[in-house]
């Protein structure tokens, strides 16, 4: 754990009332740990966007990003990379239609790429989107 992660977890501890960083990062564990419990949507098809923010001029993350995309380019749909104002960093965005356990494995695979990555996702059921469609 870098420096500056324990300084923002100590940070936030204090800030929000937790008893110490371990409440902070064993809160975080089980929120992580839920999020990837079985779901409604495991054995379903998906349709999820991924956004992750990173620095500016950050070449590997970058080349990872492009790698990634290479390794799942049969589930996406659509792909943007776009600079913030001032230099203050990048957003890549991903649209994928896949499984869900895939969708699963293609936002770890995202927030593996460096600890300074932010990663937020949605995921929607391709089969309730297919009805409401049918419905109109």
């Amino acid at each position: 754990m870098t420096e500056r992660l324990r300084d923002d977890l100590d940070r936030f501890a204090e800030e929000h009332g937790y008893s110490g960083r371990s409440e902070v990062i064993r809160e975080a564990c089980q929120s992580l740990l839920e999020e990837y419990q079985e779901t409604d949507y495991e054995d379903r098809q998906v349709l999820a966007t991924i956004t992750a923010v990173f620095g500016y001029d950050e070449p590997e993350i970058e080349r990872q990003m492009m790698d990634i995309r290479h390794q799942f380019e049969a589930s996406i749909r659509s792909n943007s990379h776009n600079c913030l104002d001032n230099n203050a960093g990048c957003v890549e965005t991903f649209v994928i239609e896949a499984a869900y356990p895939d969708v699963l494995r293609f936002i770890g695979i995202i927030r593996g790429t460096d600890e300074s990555v932010l990663v937020e996702y949605t995921v929607v059921p391709v089969d309730v989107m297919n009805a409401e469609i049918s419905e109109q």
